[in-house]
């Protein structure tokens, strides 16, 4: 019995992360160097802080940076992108679907809780949202399970009857360490991953009814 879904944020909900090594890629380029995408890759889902671009850009370029005009610039050109940036397929259908079935939802995030709340504020999202985790709610972010299980518990629901939906190799590992069913929806930035911890692995939420997964979950418990 599955009696709750916890989205992921970046990636499930939004394609943030295409935009954000997009813009990070151009300022490589802009300095003639280059961001290795699978490096890059790596690191998604877990959390700012993962990495230091800044400081691989300048290892790249053998020299310091101006840090500030170069965030200023990226940011403002990611942001741009990420607010033009539809929902991802399937996820207002599985939002509604999970009301019409009674079923709570939860995002777990290894984003800020000011990143997420705004944006699923923005999109007329948050109403069908019951809890959101974050990393400011956490000591340890995705690949730990903690910030799974403390979205589980904030719904007042088992993790084992949690179905968890992620993008990352990072945030499966998190889920199924939380000892939920995790289908893993891959996008530009996550297709090439190695995923096959996950329970189920889709293109799209839009390739499958949420009626279905809760099928496929029920029958693999």
């Amino acid at each position: 019995m599955i009696d709750a879904l916890i989205f992921d944020f970046d990636g499930v909900i939004l394609d943030t992360e295409t935009p954000d090594f997009g813009t990070w890629r151009e300022e490589f380029e802009r300095h003639g160097v280059e961001l290795d995408r699978s490096l890059w890759s790596s690191f998604i889902g877990g959390g700012a802080g993962t990495f230091d671009v800044y400081a691989h850009l300048e290892k790249q370029v053998g020299r310091p940076i101006d840090r500030e005009i170069i965030r200023v610039r990226r940011r403002r050109r990611y942001l741009d992108l990420v607010e033009s940036s539809p929902l991802l397929p399937g996820v207002a259908d599985y939002l509604a679907g999970a009301r019409r079935m009674g079923l709570k939802v939860g995002v777990a995030s290894s984003s800020n809780r000011e990143w997420v709340e705004g944006h699923l504020a923005r999109r007329d999202l948050r109403r069908f949202v019951e809890s959101v985790k974050s990393r400011d709610d956490v000591t340890s972010v995705k690949p730990d399970p903690e910030l799974f299980l403390a979205s589980a518990e904030s719904l007042e629901v088992r993790p084992d009857r949690c179905l968890a939906i992620e993008d990352s190799a990072n945030g499966v590992t998190a889920a199924t360490r939380a000892g939920m069913f995790c289908v893993v929806v891959t996008n530009p930035m996550t297709r090439d991953m190695a995923v096959g911890h996950a329970d189920l692995r889709l293109n799209a939420l839009s390739d499958i009814t949420l009626a279905e997964l809760l099928e496929r979950a029920v029958r693999s418990h």
